[in-house]
Protein backbone atom coordinates (compact mmCIF):
# COMPACT_ATOMS: atom_id res chain seq x y z
CA UNK A 1 0.00 0.00 0.00
CA UNK A 2 1.40 3.74 -0.99
CA UNK A 3 1.65 6.25 1.62
CA UNK A 4 -0.43 7.65 -0.20
CA UNK A 5 -3.12 5.69 -0.13
CA UNK A 6 -4.79 5.84 3.37
CA UNK A 7 -6.91 2.88 4.08
CA UNK A 8 -10.18 3.02 6.68
CA UNK A 9 -10.02 0.77 9.83
CA UNK A 10 -12.98 -1.67 8.80
CA UNK A 11 -12.89 -5.76 8.68
CA UNK A 12 -12.72 -5.15 5.03
CA UNK A 13 -10.06 -3.27 4.64
CA UNK A 14 -8.07 -5.19 7.23
CA UNK A 15 -8.69 -8.48 5.60
CA UNK A 16 -7.65 -6.82 2.58
CA UNK A 17 -4.44 -5.90 3.79
CA UNK A 18 -3.91 -9.41 5.20
CA UNK A 19 -4.29 -10.89 2.10
CA UNK A 20 -2.08 -8.42 0.25
CA UNK A 21 0.84 -8.98 3.18
CA UNK A 22 0.42 -12.71 2.41
CA UNK A 23 0.61 -13.05 -0.63
CA UNK A 24 3.48 -10.42 -1.67
CA UNK A 25 6.16 -11.94 0.99
CA UNK A 26 6.73 -15.02 3.05
CA UNK A 27 5.16 -14.42 6.27
CA UNK A 28 5.84 -17.39 8.34
CA UNK A 29 3.52 -16.83 11.66
CA UNK A 30 0.68 -14.65 12.90
CA UNK A 31 3.08 -11.98 15.38
CA UNK A 32 4.67 -11.55 11.98
CA UNK A 33 2.11 -10.37 10.34
CA UNK A 34 0.57 -8.54 13.72
CA UNK A 35 3.81 -6.74 13.58
CA UNK A 36 3.27 -5.64 10.00
CA UNK A 37 -0.28 -4.97 10.21
CA UNK A 38 0.65 -2.55 13.25
CA UNK A 39 2.93 -1.26 11.38
CA UNK A 40 0.31 0.08 9.03
CA UNK A 41 -1.67 1.72 11.62
CA UNK A 42 -4.34 -1.63 12.22
CA UNK A 43 -4.68 -2.01 16.05
CA UNK A 44 -5.86 -6.04 16.29
CA UNK A 45 -5.45 -8.54 18.86
CA UNK A 46 -4.51 -12.31 18.13
CA UNK A 47 -7.74 -13.67 18.20
CA UNK A 48 -9.10 -11.08 15.69
CA UNK A 49 -5.94 -12.02 13.24
CA UNK A 50 -6.44 -15.60 13.76
CA UNK A 51 -10.94 -15.44 12.97
CA UNK A 52 -9.24 -12.88 9.81
CA UNK A 53 -7.00 -15.75 8.46
CA UNK A 54 -9.69 -18.61 8.71
CA UNK A 55 -12.80 -16.23 7.15
CA UNK A 56 -9.71 -15.43 4.48
CA UNK A 57 -9.13 -18.88 3.87
CA UNK A 58 -5.17 -18.55 4.48
CA UNK A 59 -3.11 -21.99 4.63
CA UNK A 60 0.12 -22.78 5.35
CA UNK A 61 1.92 -24.07 1.90
CA UNK A 62 5.24 -25.79 2.56
CA UNK A 63 8.28 -24.13 1.15
CA UNK A 64 10.80 -25.11 -1.77
CA UNK A 65 13.47 -26.89 -0.61
CA UNK A 66 13.19 -27.40 2.75
CA UNK A 67 12.12 -23.56 3.90
CA UNK A 68 9.97 -22.84 6.28
CA UNK A 69 5.93 -23.00 5.57
CA UNK A 70 4.64 -19.63 4.59
CA UNK A 71 0.96 -18.42 4.67
CA UNK A 72 -1.11 -17.92 1.19
CA UNK A 73 -4.50 -16.63 0.31
CA UNK A 74 -6.48 -18.33 -2.16
CA UNK A 75 -7.66 -15.22 -5.10
CA UNK A 76 -11.15 -17.21 -4.59
CA UNK A 77 -10.78 -14.97 -0.76
CA UNK A 78 -10.28 -11.77 -2.87
CA UNK A 79 -11.83 -8.72 -1.40
CA UNK A 80 -13.53 -5.80 -2.85
CA UNK A 81 -10.26 -3.60 -2.35
CA UNK A 82 -8.34 -6.75 -4.13
CA UNK A 83 -7.82 -6.55 -8.39
CA UNK A 84 -8.41 -10.15 -9.26
CA UNK A 85 -5.97 -11.96 -11.86
CA UNK A 86 -2.52 -9.85 -12.08
CA UNK A 87 0.12 -10.93 -14.35
CA UNK A 88 2.75 -10.10 -11.25
CA UNK A 89 0.69 -12.35 -8.52
CA UNK A 90 0.60 -15.11 -11.38
CA UNK A 91 4.30 -15.04 -11.55
CA UNK A 92 4.93 -14.91 -7.99
CA UNK A 93 2.45 -18.50 -7.27
CA UNK A 94 4.25 -20.15 -10.13
CA UNK A 95 7.85 -19.13 -9.31
CA UNK A 96 7.19 -20.11 -5.58
CA UNK A 97 5.09 -23.12 -6.60
CA UNK A 98 5.69 -25.06 -10.06
CA UNK A 99 7.49 -28.19 -9.52
CA UNK A 100 6.76 -29.37 -12.57
CA UNK A 101 4.57 -28.99 -15.33
CA UNK A 102 4.00 -31.68 -18.18
CA UNK A 103 1.06 -32.76 -21.17
CA UNK A 104 -0.65 -35.83 -22.22
CA UNK A 105 -2.70 -35.35 -25.07
CA UNK A 106 -5.07 -32.06 -24.55
CA UNK A 107 -4.52 -32.84 -20.73
CA UNK A 108 -1.54 -30.06 -18.43
CA UNK A 109 -0.18 -31.76 -15.02
CA UNK A 110 1.27 -29.15 -13.04
CA UNK A 111 2.78 -30.36 -9.56
CA UNK A 112 2.93 -28.31 -6.99
CA UNK A 113 4.00 -28.24 -2.95
CA UNK A 114 1.64 -30.28 -0.75
CA UNK A 115 -0.95 -27.46 0.21
CA UNK A 116 -0.29 -25.30 -3.34
CA UNK A 117 -2.72 -26.47 -5.75
CA UNK A 118 -5.91 -24.92 -5.43
CA UNK A 119 -4.01 -21.61 -4.31
CA UNK A 120 -2.08 -21.79 -8.14
CA UNK A 121 -4.99 -22.89 -9.95
CA UNK A 122 -6.92 -20.32 -8.60
CA UNK A 123 -4.12 -17.67 -10.35
CA UNK A 124 -4.20 -19.43 -13.09
CA UNK A 125 -7.93 -19.52 -13.89
CA UNK A 126 -8.12 -15.98 -13.14
CA UNK A 127 -4.97 -15.24 -15.47
CA UNK A 128 -6.97 -15.35 -18.17
CA UNK A 129 -3.30 -16.15 -20.05
CA UNK A 130 -4.08 -19.76 -21.01
CA UNK A 131 -7.01 -21.01 -23.00
CA UNK A 132 -8.02 -23.84 -21.36
CA UNK A 133 -11.54 -25.68 -21.17
CA UNK A 134 -11.43 -26.36 -17.31
CA UNK A 135 -9.09 -26.14 -13.94
CA UNK A 136 -8.86 -29.37 -11.42
CA UNK A 137 -6.83 -28.70 -8.48
CA UNK A 138 -6.19 -31.35 -5.49
CA UNK A 139 -3.45 -31.17 -2.83
CA UNK A 140 -0.56 -30.60 -4.78
CA UNK A 141 -1.71 -31.71 -8.20
CA UNK A 142 -3.54 -29.16 -11.37
CA UNK A 143 -5.29 -30.82 -14.22
CA UNK A 144 -5.62 -28.65 -16.44
CA UNK A 145 -7.61 -29.43 -20.14
CA UNK A 146 -6.32 -27.37 -23.15
CA UNK A 147 -8.56 -27.22 -26.51
CA UNK A 148 -6.04 -29.40 -27.93
CA UNK A 149 -2.28 -30.77 -28.40
CA UNK A 150 -1.17 -27.87 -29.74
CA UNK A 151 -2.19 -25.49 -26.84
CA UNK A 152 -1.44 -28.54 -24.27
CA UNK A 153 2.51 -28.19 -25.49
CA UNK A 154 2.28 -24.16 -25.31
CA UNK A 155 0.64 -23.56 -22.06
CA UNK A 156 3.49 -26.13 -20.41
CA UNK A 157 6.05 -23.77 -21.89
CA UNK A 158 4.58 -20.77 -20.94
CA UNK A 159 4.16 -21.80 -17.20
CA UNK A 160 7.68 -22.77 -17.02
CA UNK A 161 8.54 -19.81 -18.52
CA UNK A 162 6.58 -17.59 -16.38
CA UNK A 163 8.06 -19.74 -13.14
CA UNK A 164 11.61 -18.95 -14.64
CA UNK A 165 10.96 -15.25 -14.83
CA UNK A 166 9.60 -14.62 -11.57
CA UNK A 167 12.03 -13.50 -8.29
Amino acid sequence: MSESKKAPQTVSSRRSLIAELVNSQNIHSQSELLELLQGRGFTVTQATLSRDLESLGAIKVHGLNGAPAHYVVSPDSDTSLRAEGSQPALVRALHELLLSAEFSQVMVVVHTPPGGAQYLAGHLDRSGCFDTLGTVAGDDTIFMVARDVKHAKKICSELVALAESGS
